[in-house]
């Protein structure tokens, strides 16, 4: 493949075909190996951004809002997550293991994982005593416990591989 040559991404699947096309990747501009290195990692800035800031917003909407703002609060969760959502499924279909615990694992996840325990109370603090509200709020609390659980289990599945204690294979 030459340098400038973009891989063919017809072969992928109609969901790579689709975010290949939503993408625009195969305007000119993505031939350029500089030009494209320097794209994506301002995309990744931004992207880290928008989770940060996004975070940031749903939380203050709870706890400044109250109840009265969890609705608006919920969906920007929710376009956050399917935004994640449709980047590691990209990724992953074109062969990245998004999982891999020594990119999760990080200092910089500790500010991130702070906004997401004050989203996580702030939606249990405004949260009606029953109904939709209180089931969504159940459910965050559930979903956060499995999330610390998820990545407990990660940093010590890499400690075991950084350490070489891990099970020894016949």
């Amino acid at each position: 493949m030459e340098q400038n040559e973009q891989p063919e991404r017809g072969g992928d699947g109609w969901f790579v075909t689709a975010a290949a096309v939503a993408g625009d990747l195969d305007n000119p501009f993505y031939r350029e190996e500089r030009q494209r290195d320097v794209w994506n990692e301002a995309a990744a800035i931004g992207y880290q951004v928008i989770l940060f800031l996004g975070l940031a917003a749903a939380a203050g909407m709870l706890w400044i809002g109250g109840e009265p703002s969890m609705p608006y609060a919920v969906t920007l969760l929710a376009v956050l997550g399917i935004a994640s959502i449709i980047s590691a499924v990209y990724a992953a279909r074109l062969g990245v293991d998004v999982d891999e615990s020594t990119r999760m694992l990080r200092l910089r996840m500790v500010p991130f994982l702070a906004l997401l325990i004050l989203v996580v109370a702030g939606l249990v603090r405004v949260a009606p005593a029953d109904g939709f509200g209180s089931g969504l709020a159940q459910g965050a609390v559930a979903g956060a416990a499995l999330a610390v659980l998820w990545l407990a289990v990660k940093w010590i599945r890499a400690r075991r591989r950084t350490s070489g204690a891990g099970p020894v294979s016949s």
